[in-house]
């Protein structure tokens, strides 16, 4: 029962690469990687993403369209009510232990470390993230 005075905590989500190219390339999952990007700008979300997660957008994206594309793309997200998370070592220690216990990329584990961090869902659609949906919060899309 919630305290008379008392406001429920704010929503918060860690976007992974997966759920950052979906919305990139306006794909299945897009919309809902909208929605919470604007309830971020709204103040409604607080929303994160790992440093290493964006490194991952930026390789694949310059791969499909080219450097000035991907720069580009880049420079605009990170103009959004997204905050960025730095590799720590905290992060990077969490994210190495999480790769040497579950089949998962490691730049999925810099996006899981991040949520075990702010306790912030991970939105994302990459099935890899079934192998610790038993460790972190997930929002699939």
């Amino acid at each position: 029962m919630k305290e008379e005075g008392t406001t429920p905590a704010m929503k918060s989500v860690t976007f992974d690469s997966h759920a950052i190219l979906k919305f990139a390339q306006d794909e299945a999952g897009a919309e809902r990687v909208e929605e919470l990007l604007r309830a971020a700008e709204e103040g409604h979300v607080r929303a994160y993403v790992n440093e290493i997660n964006l490194g991952e957008v930026y390789y694949i994206t310059v791969r499909r369209m080219g450097v000035e594309p991907a720069r580009r793309f880049l420079e605009q997200f990170c103009t959004l009510a997204v905050d960025r998370v730095a590799a720590s070592w905290q992060i990077i220690e969490s994210a190495a232990e999480l790769k040497a216990r579950h089949a998962l990329s490691y730049a999925d584990c810099f996006a899981a470390a991040t949520e075990l961090k702010y306790e912030a869902s991970v939105v994302t659609g990459d099935p890899e993230f079934k192998k610790v949906a038993h460790l972190v919060q997930i929002e699939w899309i």
